[in-house]
């Protein structure tokens, strides 16, 4: 039988140590990783457990070092019997997408559903993400998922189809913990078809969800702006507005609801509250224009010409199609204003 010296022995142990380390490094899967190389990790032993590994995560996340969050959240998806993989590929996937790498993003949060088809959260958040790719059918098509697993999650019996009428919306269940942006993406989605009542069914659900959301807020107000009801119209915006005097979205909606209700001066004095003068009457004409409304209009791009020549090529350039759709629609009227 073979004797070895004790040196012999400590070597055979540092190197098959060092072979242990390898093969957990091997392991490690860098699919869903793109930072720095692993290897300038200075961590701790291997962690014991999923739960383990996330804490590890979630502390080098609130460290701000995402790279290493990264490496132990993906280091806790190797467990054989994980628990949690499906929430800690959604935190994968937020942290890609906050970096903007976006395929990367999306690769997680669909490998977070093969774990889990009903997580609410990542089937919003693509459902956001589709939308914003201009990839409407699918966003749409996820955001239903998003409400849908929530009914689940909620124990309620109701199934939102694509067709939804504003009573089955009105009836749905939902918490604080709700998909209160996929109801607002619907609400949009439904607005671009020009479907309102539908769509302000959905933001009245989402605002059910986030009674201060400045955004359902907003949406809301812009919503009865299309369909003419400059009453409800206007209280949301400003009900938006008190979330966040600010939002230069919300400001813009309320010139225009000001403009399509007559009330100019009181558009031009929203437009003044973030701009110059001159800016603020370019806008008004700008806005007046879109409104059909091109003699309307004429009078501000003047004034907007007149306070800044030299600076106001815009509003030359905005001048000049009043004139024109004016003088399309009543020639003669046209040659007098450019007198």
């Amino acid at each position: 039988m073979k004797k070895y010296n004790y040196a012999t022995l400590l070597l055979i142990a540092l190197i098959a140590g060092c072979a242990s380390d390898s093969d957990k490094q091997s392991k490690f899967d860098s699919e869903l990783y793109d930072g720095r190389p692993v290897e300038t990790f200075s961590t701790d032993a291997a962690p014991l457990t999923e739960t383990e590994a996330i804490k590890r995560g979630d502390y080098a996340l609130r460290q701000n070092n995402s790279d290493l969050a990264l490496y132990e959240y993906i280091r806790s998806l190797e467990f054989p019997d994980s628990q949690y993989s499906d929430k800690t590929l959604y935190t994968i996937g937020r942290i890609h997408q906050s970096r903007g790498n976006y395929e990367l993003a999306e690769r997680a949060y669909l490998l977070a559903l093969e774990h889990n088809p009903n997580n609410v959260q990542v089937l919003e958040q693509l459902g956001s993400n589709y939308s914003k790719q201009g990839k409407v059918d699918e966003g749409r098509s996820y955001f239903l998922r998003a409400i849908n697993a929530d009914q689940l999650r909620l124990s309620s019996r109701l199934k939102l189809d694509d067709d939804a009428s504003v009573s089955e919306i009105e009836a749905l269940s939902s918490d604080n913990l709700s998909p209160a942006s996929a109801y607002m993406g619907l609400g949009i989605l439904d607005d671009v078809k020009a479907q309102h009542e539908v769509a302000q069914a959905f933001y009245k659900h989402a605002l059910r969800i986030q009674p201060k959301s400045s955004k359902a807020l907003m949406n809301m107000g812009y919503s009865h702006y299309m369909s003419g009801n400059y009453t409800d119209a206007t209280r949301f915006t400003l009900a938006a507005l008190e979330q966040e005097p600010d939002n230069e979205k919300a400001l813009n909606n309320l010139a225009l609801i000001y403009l399509a209700k007559g009330e100019t001066q009181r558009a031009l004095n929203v437009f003044m509250r973030r701009m110059d003068a001159p800016e603020a009457l370019n806008n008004v004409g700008y806005f007046l224009m879109l409104q059909g409304k091109p003699e309307k209009a004429i009078p501000y791009l003047q004034q907007a010409i007149d306070k800044k020549t030299s600076y106001y090529k815009i509003a030359n350039e905005n001048l000049e199609r009043a004139l024109a759709e004016v003088r399309a629609k009543t020639p003669e009227k046209a040659e007098m204003m450019s007198q």
